[in-house]
């Protein structure tokens, strides 16, 4: 088998069985290491359950709650295959979605090859496109900084010594955004395999405090590149995806907050860090292309910015009376 997917899970018995019987469909033979990160709930007795199963297809490893970034770093260390990836303990893949990807990466001798997605709402599926980008400057401005729709060679990803940040949320992201830069083939698939459950209680659902933490994502993110010689390489690509980052969908998510004090907080440092770190970032090149979010971007003030969190709050409101 060349291929290991982590599966990490808390608390999710009602469902972990999803990625696990569509892992378990794939049309060649793949690993499936589930890491338990602590659950209180049936996960090991049903994660136990698949071992007994498939024992030599499924590994189950329990350690004390610390977070999904100690989770998948735990994963991780018992990978014994050429390729690696990540899903999700409620998401589910294509059955080819193994084959296929392994096939370019065997043929490519790919660092990563990453694949386009389906976005998976309670009542539609909505395709994304995520393998346009010509080279890697155009997939850190422009790319999802996920990992699940991404296979990574594993001697490739040990020799950066680059690991997940533990104790901050958006943990991919702030993985993701590190490791792009480093990358030396890059293979693409223009096909959707992973269906990328949409649930309110997930973190990019979830409108509180953890919000906060994806500055702490992008002072790890500046600070890695500084300490990597790389800021001057990729100015224009940070200082793009720093704005679309505070002005796009952490802002969106920031706005969302409940407690109003706090939500204030978010969006004021927000928008503080933008301009301390990147002030001329309305003149990115980036921003030159077409499209309504760059025409914002480039147009964007503090007094507007300020309103359209009314604006917005007003149409989430009106939305969810429906």
């Amino acid at each position: 088998m060349k291929l290991s997917i982590i599966v990490c899970a808390y608390n999710a018995e009602k469902t972990l069985a999803i990625p696990l019987e569509s892992l378990l469909r794939q049309s060649v033979p793949i690993k499936i290491i589930i890491v338990d990160d602590g659950s209180k709930d049936e996960t090991r007795r049903l994660a136990e359950s698949y071992v007994i199963r498939y024992p030599d297809q499924i590994s189950y490893h329990y350690k004390k709650n610390g977070g999904i970034a100690s989770a998948r770093e735990f994963g991780l260390s018992f990978v014994d295959t050429e390729y690696f990836g990540y899903l999700d303990a409620d998401d589910e893949v294509k059955e080819d979605m193994a084959e296929k990807m392994l096939e370019i990466a065997t043929k490519e001798d790919s660092d990563i090859v990453i694949a386009d997605f389906i976005w998976r709402y309670s009542d539609k599926d909505v395709y994304q496109d995520d393998t346009h980008h010509k080279d890697k400057r155009e997939l850190l401005a422009d790319g999802f900084a996920t990992i699940w729709n991404k296979i990574y060679k594993t001697s490739f990803i040990r020799s950066l010594d680059l690991h997940f940040k533990e104790g901050l949320d958006f943990e991919d992201t702030c993985f993701s955004l590190r490791l792009f830069p480093n990358l030396n083939k890059i293979s693409y698939i223009h096909e959707a395999f992973v269906y990328y459950m949409q649930r309110d209680d997930s973190i990019t659902h979830v409108y509180g405090g953890s919000v906060a933490d994806m500055l702490k994502v992008f002072e790890v993110i500046h600070a890695y590149y500084e300490s990597q010689g790389l800021l001057d390489t990729y100015h224009t690509e940070l200082e793009y995806l720093t704005t679309r980052y505070f002005l796009g969908s952490s802002y969106l998510r920031a706005i969302r907050i409940k407690d109003k004090t706090l939500r204030k907080k978010v969006l004021d440092s927000s928008w503080d860090y933008l301009n301390r770190m990147y002030p001329d970032f309305k003149d990115n090149i980036y921003l030159k292309r077409k499209g309504l979010k760059n025409i914002y971007y480039r147009h964007i003030s503090k007094p507007l910015y300020d309103l359209a969190v009314h604006l917005f709050r007003l149409a989430y409101s009106l939305k969810v009376m429906r």
